[in-house]
């Protein structure tokens, strides 16, 4: 398996079984970054710990603080309009470089939603 597979795996099954969805957020403000392609992403964190340790390892998240959301919140208060700006999910990006991988939130949710499906 590569890092980002592994990467992904854990996302899915930390945000299915915990049900919550982590990312960070200064002021109200949130960050979104265009990716190599220039597509607008949104980083996403899969535990507590996960995004903490990020916002200590990049210096561009100084005075950033982690924002948790159940996972209905997040289907309900941020699905609609992140699909309405074309925004890819971040997922769990790590190290100094920030490094992830990127991917569209239609394939994020059915993933999710089907791990969740085969743990009841």
């Amino acid at each position: 398996m590569t890092t980002n597979e592994t990467r992904w795996g854990i996302f899915v099954e930390e945000v299915a079984n915990s049900d919550l969805i982590w990312t960070i957020e200064k002021n109200g403000e949130f960050v979104t970054s265009p990716n190599r392609n220039g597509t607008k992403c949104f980083p996403w964190w899969s535990s507590r710990e996960r995004v903490l340790k990020q916002i200590k390892n990049v210096p561009a998240y100084k005075g950033y603080v982690q924002s948790g959301y159940e996972w209905s919140t997040f289907l309900i208060e941020w699905v609609p309009s992140l699909k309405e700006a074309k925004c890819l999910l971040g997922i769990n990006y790590a190290g100094e470089a920030n490094t992830g991988f990127d991917l569209p939130i239609d394939e994020v949710l059915n993933a999710i939603t089907q791990s969740k499906s085969s743990n009841k």
